[in-house]
């Protein structure tokens, strides 16, 4: 009888010692994998911040008019607003009505 109970103690103890090695591994697994991804987002973090400050500088009317000052010719004024199209909606009602004149103007220079 006190074998018995001896047995089915050790077995217990050997199975819980077995399941808590094995999750421990897996618990190790998991957090270096966390590590890994989350050093890869402030990477990405980092690099989203630079090509945004890069897009900021290279994107303002004051470098841009020095690049097209040095590189070009030709001069450039700048845009009316009332040229700006606010949606594209906007834009194909402009359009349609651009190219019905159009044809209307071709139409009267054939007669």
């Amino acid at each position: 009888m006190n074998n018995k109970k001896l047995f089915v103690s050790l077995s217990i103890f050997t199975v819980l010692m077995i399941i808590t090695s094995v999750l421990k591994n897996e618990t190790r697994l998991i957090e270096k994998n966390i590590k890994y991804y989350e050093t890869n987002i402030a990477d990405l973090k980092n690099n989203l911040y630079e090509s945004q400050l890069d897009f900021f500088y290279l994107s303002s009317p004051r470098n841009i008019i020095k690049k097209i000052s040095n590189h070009s010719e030709i001069d450039y004024e700048t845009m009316l607003y009332s040229r700006i199209y606010l949606s594209l909606d906007q834009f194909l009602i402009e359009k349609e009505k651009t190219a019905q004149s159009l044809s209307h103007e071709e139409k009267t220079q054939k007669k």
